[in-house]
């Protein structure tokens, strides 16, 4: 019999699994489309038994190609932003709504000054609808009641709850709710004043690398049941971890759907430094090391990428991507990158043709790049390794414009960083070792005083 770990990455695109054996060789990695539904308005959603159904329908096919195999640990990492409420007795009673759904403007509009103002320096997070607070008054607006016993589970953690795990909240998922206090780790008052919950709507706090409960449901693969399940935490930080880049001194590029820059501060930033850094768009949150801070300056670059393709017909990249050191890229100019910007603009100048507009498109990408490293290095500092990891470094094109605005960057050798990591955390959290990721953290600071 097979011992196994597997990484699950549920990602905006794609839901995968890496799957690994117990001496960490890997064996391969399977995928599946992420299924949502699109509604008027731009607005996009799926349920919360669809993802389930999507996790444990990757995780079959990969099982069904073993001899024998029986898993001892699943990580799961992935989107953030996008989870769902569950009553008392576990039944979800939201949609899942998409982390780019427009949703949660108009309630935010409305919000007291006193808390918009505080918004930013307390959560880490700019003042937008992209977090689960405008999302949750969206719902209240239409007919959902927060009544004493629901809880929030972002989309990882239900996976875990709806597997079999406690519900658990896990730091870096919950910094993107807008519902945590930096300083403190715990649940801001004034958020759920809003909302009219107590403190009990987020779950107890639980590291990544710590075990949250084993696999019970009746219909997970047999060879999955009485896995030790762990919460590995937002799928940016997770593929950094994955990816070895988190060091003080490592920069970090997530080339998704979500393009992001990732810094790791062995430090709680101070309110100063929230204050501008969300003045500048960046967001600041839990890392999933303990003691450290994740900077996260985001675009929506990787989903600008997908709607240019989409709109050139362009089923295969491959000439495209051939085509682009002969492209001429002032033909087209394309825009739409900034976190609040719903609409991509394509412009065309006489005589563009396809490989001039995605040539537009790839450039504008480095460029949001080049401009979000300097919204982060004021408090990040000068970083002095680059790592880029993602589904986009796939095209020489991305490779290329990148590595002209982000000097000396690597592409991780480490495919699929994200599941790597959560499969890493898993095997932690199976052995009973959750304190190496104290001891991991220590290691990349200069001193070994550490509070998680």
């Amino acid at each position: 019999m097979t011992e196994l770990l597997l990484g699950v990455d549920l990602g905006t695109s794609d839901t995968k699994v890496l799957v690994l054996r117990s001496d960490g060789a890997r064996i391969g990695t399977w995928r599946r489309p992420t299924i949502w539904r699109r509604l008027p308005g731009r607005r996009v959603e799926t349920d919360a038994r669809t993802l389930l159904d999507g996790v444990l329908g990757v995780i079959t096919d990969a099982l069904s190609t073993l001899d024998g195999p029986r898993v001892t640990a699943l990580g799961l990492t992935g989107l953030a932003e996008s989870g769902v409420v569950v009553d008392a007795a576990g039944t979800p009673r939201t949609p899942v709504i998409a982390w780019h759904d427009p949703r949660g403007a108009e309630q935010l509009a409305r919000v007291p000054s006193d808390v918009r103002d505080a918004f930013g320096v307390t959560t880490g997070l700019p003042f937008h609808q992209q977090w689960t607070i405008a999302k949750l008054l969206w719902a209240r607006d239409h007919g959902l009641e927060l009544r004493p016993g629901h809880r929030w589970l972002n989309v990882p953690e239900y996976v875990a709850f709806a597997l079999g795990a406690d519900p658990v909240s896990e730091a870096s998922l919950a910094s993107r709710t807008g519902l945590l206090d930096l300083d403190t780790g715990r649940p801001w008052t004034a958020a759920l004043d809003l909302l009219g919950v107590r403190p009990g709507f987020i779950p107890e706090r639980r590291y990544a690398g710590e075990p949250a409960g084993t696999v019970r449901a009746p219909d997970a693969p047999p060879a999955l049941r009485g896995a030790t399940i762990s919460v590995a935490g937002h799928d940016h930080p997770v593929a950094a971890f994955g990816a070895g880049a988190v060091g003080r001194d490592d920069l970090f590029n997530s080339c998704g759907t979500a393009d992001t820059l990732l810094r790791a501060i062995p430090r709680v930033v101070t309110a100063d430094e929230r204050r501008r850094l969300t003045g500048a768009r960046v967001e600041v949150g839990r890392h999933i090391l303990p003691g450290t801070t994740l900077v996260n300056a985001p675009s929506r670059a990787g989903l600008v990428l997908r709607r240019v393709q989409a709109a050139l017909g362009a089923t295969d990249l491959g000439a495209l991507d051939a085509a682009y050191p002969d492209a001429d890229a002032s033909k087209a100019t394309v825009t739409g990158s900034d976190v609040e910007a719903d609409d991509v603009v394509i412009a065309l100048r006489e005589g563009a043709a396809p490989a001039d507009v995605w040539a537009a498109a790839v450039d504008a990408n480095a460029g949001y790049t080049a401009d979000l490293l300097a919204r982060i290095a004021p408090v990040a500092g000068p970083y002095r390794r680059a790592v880029g990891a993602g589904g986009w470094l796939r095209l020489s094109s991305i490779r290329r414009s990148k590595s002209r605005v982000l000097p000396g960057l690597t592409f991780s050798t480490i495919d699929q960083p994200g599941g790597f990591g959560a499969a890493v955390l898993a095997a932690w959290a199976a052995a009973g070792r959750p304190g190496d990721l104290v001891e991991f953290s220590a290691g990349l600071r200069p001193t070994a005083a550490l509070t998680p």
